[in-house]
């Protein structure tokens, strides 16, 4: 199981990204239900950590533009496993889509120190 925190009315998650050398980064990541690949990364970020370019896509954003995105590759530590994922280059806070949840239940208790939990189906 993996916890979470609600942040300014923000569902918070952590990721865990397993950067060069075998050590771990924690990122706090938004939870963006309107997203449905698995993460974003500011490019500031994607830079400092090095993760190597994958591939380019455009993306229609929510406000109907349209764009070029980079996707970078990054391992990250989810639910107890390895996982190899896509990382988009965009944005100035770290989201974390659908794609990531699939196969999970994710529980959100919208109060003052409400619960945040993402399970294995």
């Amino acid at each position: 199981m993996i916890t979470g925190e609600i942040v300014d009315g923000r569902v918070m998650i952590p990721v865990n990204f397993l950067l060069a050398g075998k050590t771990y980064l924690s990122i706090s990541c938004v939870v963006d239900t309107g997203f449905n690949d698995c993460l974003t990364l500011p490019p500031q970020a994607i830079a400092l950590m090095n993760l190597p370019l994958h591939t380019a896509t455009k993306v229609r954003l929510a406000d109907g533009s349209q764009a070029l995105i980079p996707i970078h590759l990054a391992r990250i530590e989810w639910n107890g496993r390895e996982e190899l994922v896509q990382v988009l280059a965009t944005g100035t806070k770290p989201l974390l889509g659908t794609a990531l949840l699939q196969g999970f239940r994710l529980t959100v208790e919208f109060a003052a120190d409400g619960v945040v939990k993402v399970e294995k189906i």
